[in-house]
């Protein structure tokens, strides 16, 4: 079962010990062909990985033929969609197309999973967003909403354009934004900011530019730009080296 974990780019990361926490909870499933796993509308109540056969993964939307969203093959994951929301449904139906073994993590199990290991949330995170093709506010809903962050509480470094430093708390980071405890008086909500943020002696970890979405005290959240939204690879290098200084 780690072996084949292994295999899958969302796990290919994880020393022996996470796998194994995540081998201990997976449930094997045998289905037929033609077998429907879940309906659109269902309630989300677990993650899907592709152990043999095919499944694919479809909406119906009446008066117009079915529409075909993926066609995934051994190693391939569905079912993450809403996993992360306890109020979504799934906006897709997903169905065996020949006899298939499945491995089914419960949402209960994996939410956990993710708690204890924030780089591998954050990679789900981003493929949620890539396979989905989503805006990242939407899906992070960076307005006010700092659960769907990752929380660090890391003394930090802020600099500013013209130099001037500032010391600041590390509340919070994900694929969307940062929350900052610290931040001067004058960061309210709507004011598009642009700064360096680092550790002591390391004050270029992570270049912020975006948009104060919320305030509260002196703690605020900021929506990255664009640029920077839903980039996993930079956002996961930042998160790792301040880990590392939170331990």
């Amino acid at each position: 079962m780690k072996d084949f974990l292994r295999k899958i780019s969302l796990f290919v990361d994880l020393d022996d010990a996470q796998l194994d926490r995540i081998a201990g909870v997976v449930k094997e499933e045998q289905h037929p062909a033609y077998k429907l796993i879940f309906r659109e509308g269902d309630g989300v109540d677990a993650f899907y990985l592709v152990r043999s056969g095919v499944v694919t993964v479809f909406r119906d939307v009446q008066g117009k033929p079915q529409q075909v969203l993926a066609r995934l093959e051994e190693g391939g994951f569905f079912g993450e969609m809403g996993l992360l929301n306890d109020k979504a449904r799934r906006y897709a139906s997903a169905r065996t197309a020949t006899p298939t073994t499945l491995l089914r993590i419960e949402k209960a199990d994996l939410i956990q999973i993710l708690a204890g290991n924030p780089g591998l949330e954050l990679k789900f995170r981003a493929e949620v967003i890539r396979r989905h093709g989503m805006n990242v506010s939407a899906l992070l809903g960076l307005a006010g909403q700092r659960d769907v962050r990752i929380r660090l509480g890391v003394d930090a470094v802020l600099e500013m354009e013209d130099g001037a430093r500032l010391s600041v708390i590390l509340e919070n980071l994900s694929l969307g934004g940062v929350g900052i405890s610290g931040v001067p008086d004058t960061w309210r909500t709507g004011r598009n900011v642009l700064f360096r943020l680092g550790l002591a002696g390391e004050p270029d970890i992570l270049e912020v530019r975006g948009t104060v979405t919320w305030r509260e005290g002196d703690t605020i959240g900021i929506a990255f730009g664009p640029e920077a939204a839903g980039n996993a690879v930079m956002i996961q290098r930042a998160l790792r080296r301040f880990l590392d200084a939170r331990r």
